[in-house]
Parts: C-alpha cells; structure tokens; sequence
C-alpha cells in the first residue's frame, strides 16, 4: 500500500498504530503498548536516494567475507514466519526517494506469484533463491545466520523451507510505502501502481490533534485472523460478494478507457473483488457495496490516470461515450468526466470519487496537466 500526502499527516505513524495494535506481545498495560514504538512486528526502512538495485534489500554474496549478507528487510520478513499468525508491518520510508522497480524488482514480481497450493498453504516465488543453490555448506551457513541454530536444517520446517525453496513472502507481511511527491521524489511506474493501493493522507484536523483524538487506535488483536489469512483470488469470494456488479462496473470503466495505458487488467478485477469481500467482512453491518468501489476507484483507478489536455481529451461524438449511454455535452470533454458519470451511475453521488475527479478538473483546467499525484 502506498501512502502519499503531505509532509507531517501521520503516514508512517500510522502504520506503526497498526503494529501496536494488532501485535501479541504481552504488555503490563494498554499504555505500555501504544507507547512501544519498536513492537516486534514492526520494522522501519529509510529509503535512500543512492537504491539503483536490490542490494540494499534482499542482501547479496559477498566474495570478500564469504558469507551472504542479509539485511533488516530479509531479517523482518524471516522474523514473519516464525509468527504466522501476526501481522507484519513493514514500512518503507520515502518510498520514491529511489526508483521503487529498480531496488524492490524481487518484491514486486514475488507478489505478483501469489497463490495457494493444494494443500491450501500461501506460496509466493521467492526473492532469495533456494538456499542449497548456493551449495551445501554455505546455505547452511544462511540458515545458521539467519535462524540461529546449530543445524537447523533437519528439524526447522522454516529452515527446509528456505533450503529447499528459497526466501519466499509470508502470508503475514504487509508492505506500506510513505509517499511524497515534489521535485526530489521519482514517480510511479504502471508496473508498480498495479500492484499496490494508493491512499491519500492530506487532511489535517486541528480540533482533533489539540483533543487528543487523533492519537486514538483501536486494539485490533481479534482482526488477525482475517488480516493473515485472507483470499487470493476472485474464485474464493465470488460466491459471497455482488459480483455481478463489481464486474457491470469495471466492463464500464475499461469501455472509457479502450485505447488509453489506463485500461484495468485481470489484476485489477481480482483485487476488485478481493476488496470488496474484505469491506463485507470488516464492515459488518456498515457494509455497503457502493462504498467499497468508491474507496477500490481512488486507491486503484484514478492513481493510474494522468496526462495533459490532449491524452485525457475526448470527443462529445466519440463511440465510447455513446456505448457507454453518457450524455454528449459540453461537460464531458475528458476522460475524467466521462468516468465520473460511470461513478455516478454505478457509486452514486457525492462520493468520495467524484470529489477527487472534481479536483483533479479543475488542475487539468488551470494547468493542462493533471496527476492523481499531483
């Protein structure tokens, strides 16, 4: 997950609140655990400017000491598999200092691997390969440095694991990226943005902060479960969610946006579905269909969306808008008008989508160019 905004809105803080609350750790009061800020399922990653490659992130070989040198991601995600059933916050500081497809490529094509097997166990491609690759001792070498034990390969079905498959991700990981975006910062690739949700954290509350109210985070513990073991594909929830919508909705959007690098793939409809089925089980009574797409199009849809007055331009006359049943008018002279009658027709009005669309208008008016970013 991406969190971008301003400088000083709590991104980075917030997913420590998630760590504090959803960790098993035993603490003497609450107090004692929404004042750890290095909870054990936690971890903190500056990003540097310098990251052109994955060194800095899976660890390499080095032929000077002998040994592979690990580092505090590959150790944190080591550390998620010996506590399965925890969530793992890892979080990347200033995400975008660094191209993130040239330091995180492993990461990204690991998650795009994502399945279960027969046995119904989560399994990802590995960003570390096999450890006996490396040769016998020498993966036993990792395995000693990484696990801690005299010759944990017999006994440690992590540490077969590791051997026999390499360092995969844990069901239990979560990634989140703090984002800004400014003349320092590199953009996202497409290759990145499919992967990943996009939240904005721009608004700031005086009222709440001088209250006290913004610190406030509920415990979490009970949502583990479902926050760990979750669906991976569209098939496991089609049963349980309004499918038949979800799908009437993206047909729309993916008709506007033929013939544009806009157009949602597969991945997008899976984790359409996936979101929505996740809405249904957190929400509990307050669960709404329109709401989930309302929130699956910011984080998903309109990140993807940006382009000066000529690429996001469209003809009142042009067939989309007619296959698509919008009224031609003088309204309607982008591809994010048109997308918000589609938001308006599917969502309805007054959502949260159209107020950004609304937003980014009106840059794409004043400055010809406009970025979800921006």
């Amino acid at each position: 997950m991406l969190l971008a905004g301003i400088s000083g809105t709590g991104k980075s803080r917030i997913v420590r609140k998630l760590a504090q609350a959803t960790t098993t750790q035993k603490y003497d009061n609450d107090e004692d655990r929404w004042n750890d800020n290095r909870p054990e399922n936690f971890e903190l990653i500056q990003v540097k400017p310098n990251w052109h490659n994955s060194m800095d992130v899976v660890g390499f070989y080095s032929n000077i000491s002998g040994k592979y040198e690990f580092t505090p991601f590959v150790e944190f995600i080591v550390k998620a598999w010996q506590h399965k059933d925890t969530p793992y916050f890892l979080c990347l500081d200033e995400m975008n200092l660094a191209p993130v497809e040239e330091y995180f490529a492993e990461f990204l094509s690991a998650i795009e691997s994502r399945s279960t097997d027969e046995n119904g166990d989560y399994i990802t491609d590995p960003i570390i390969k096999p450890f006996k690759n490396f040769g016998e001792k020498e993966g036993k070498a990792m395995l000693i440095q990484l696990l801690g034990d005299a010759d944990p390969i017999d006994k440690n079905p992590i540490a077969i694991h590791f051997y026999e498959k390499g360092l995969t991700l844990p069901p239990n990981l979560m990634v989140m990226g703090t984002v800004n975006m400014d003349e320092t910062t590199f953009s996202f690739s497409r290759k990145v943005l499919d992967r990943a949700m996009s939240l904005e954290m721009n608004e700031v509350d005086y009222d709440k902060f001088l209250s006290g109210e913004s610190e406030q985070f509920p415990l979490l513990t009970d949502m583990n479960e479902l926050l760990v073991n979750r669906p991976q594909r569209a098939a496991e929830v089609t049963e349980e969610i309004e499918s038949d919508k979800v799908v009437a909705y993206l047909k729309d959007v993916n008709t506007l946006m033929e013939g544009t690098p806009f157009k949602l793939g597969y991945r997008a409809a899976n984790e359409a579905m996936l979101y929505v089925a996740a809405c249904k089980k957190f929400a509990g009574s307050d669960y709404a269909l329109a709401n989930a797409l309302d929130e699956f199009t910011l984080m998903k849809i309109l990140s993807r969306i940006e382009g000066d007055d000529s690429r996001l331009g469209i003809a009142d006359d042009d067939p989309r808008i007619v296959t698509l049943g919008i009224e031609a008018s003088e309204q309607h002279t982008s591809l994010l008008t048109c997308l918000k009658a589609i938001v308006h027709k599917h969502i309805g009005a007054s959502s949260e989508t159209e107020k950004k669309i609304d937003q980014m208008c009106n840059t794409l008016e004043r400055e010809h160019f406009v970025s979800y970013w921006a």
